[in-house]
């Protein structure tokens, strides 16, 4: 017999809270940190009508993720993985990728872009933007395109995309978010108010993360936190993001601040969810209700 919806979430929290959110609280070392996020993503089903295959994105491996029955489609999802800038890569967003491919049908490529703390600002950026110019130069119209990220993939998303801008680049054609990490000082008071509710993410790892990837830059740097850079020409942008976590207030500021910019932004608050919930659409239905809000808005816009 199935769980209520109730007990899965209660049950994904608890898990959450003992496999992620506590050990990542003591500054691990980054390879433990890596092994247990690959080791973890294991448990996420890969959907079985995916077709995966390596590719190249400019410098970056990649992988291209094609619904068999509908072949290649002209419509491109470009997703930016989440994990503080030093987690995560293909192996951890093999799962979410294929749920995006599987329900809107689109070419959804996931970039294996450089990490820090190897590779500091603003090395990831330049790759991103070069893996987009990689699928123009392809033959891809740009209307064609979505770039989308999770937690701190949405502030590199959004940071590409302000890189494009200022260099004159035509942009795709919109842009999703999902739980953005956009403020780099964590001066959002759901960084406070949510501490004790998010059962994934923590302060301490925020701040781990941020240190390895700015190098010499400030914090507060327009492109490092692009919450406070010139948000206007922005695409229309989808931000989702669950009540309980810390980063609520990154996504609220953003919303209020690209509003007043003049652009065309749509908010969605996931009541009860905690940070990056969309990965867990196999499961809760909330989840899977983001996935198919994704899709829905890719069809207006793309």
């Amino acid at each position: 017999m199935a769980l209520p919806e109730h007990l899965k979430r209660y049950a994904i929290e608890k898990i959450l809270k003992l496999t992620c959110k506590i050990p990542s609280q003591y500054h691990l070392p980054v390879p433990v940190l890596r092994q247990s996020m690959a080791l973890a993503s294991k448990s996420f089903p890969v959907r079985p009508e995916i077709d995966i295959t390596a590719v190249k994105l400019g410098n970056c491996n990649a992988e291209q993720h094609v619904l068999y029955t509908n072949g290649l489609s002209k419509k491109v999802v470009l997703h930016i993985h989440g994990g503080v800038f030093f987690l995560g890569g293909l192996d951890t967003h093999r799962a979410l990728a294929s749920q995006i491919a599987a329900q809107t049908g689109a070419t959804v490529y996931v970039l294996d872009y450089p990490l820090s703390p190897e590779h500091i600002y603003p090395t990831a950026v330049n790759a991103i933007k070069d893996a987009y110019m990689a699928l123009i130069q392809a033959g891809h119209d740009a209307k064609d395109i979505i770039i989308s990220g999770d937690s701190c993939g949405g502030n590199l998303a959004l940071a590409t995309v302000i890189a494009l801008r200022e260099a004159k680049i035509i942009l795709p054609s919109a842009m999703i978010l999902m739980s953005p990490f956009l403020d780099l000082t964590l001066s959002g008071e759901s960084m406070q108010l949510n501490k004790k509710l998010d059962a994934m993410l923590n302060r301490e790892l925020l701040a781990q993360g941020s240190q390895y990837y700015v190098g010499d830059y400030p914090l507060d740097h327009p492109l490092v936190s692009p919450l406070f850079a010139d948000l206007s020409g922005l695409p229309p942008t989808l931000v989702q993001v669950g009540s309980k976590e810390i980063l609520l207030d990154d996504a609220n500021r953003f919303k209020a601040l690209a509003d007043a910019a003049g652009n065309d932004i749509e908010l969605n608050i996931y009541p009860g969810m905690w940070h990056v919930f969309q990965m867990f659409s196999p499961w809760v239905s909330m989840a899977e209700q983001s996935i198919i809000e994704l899709r829905d808005f890719m069809q207006r816009h793309a």
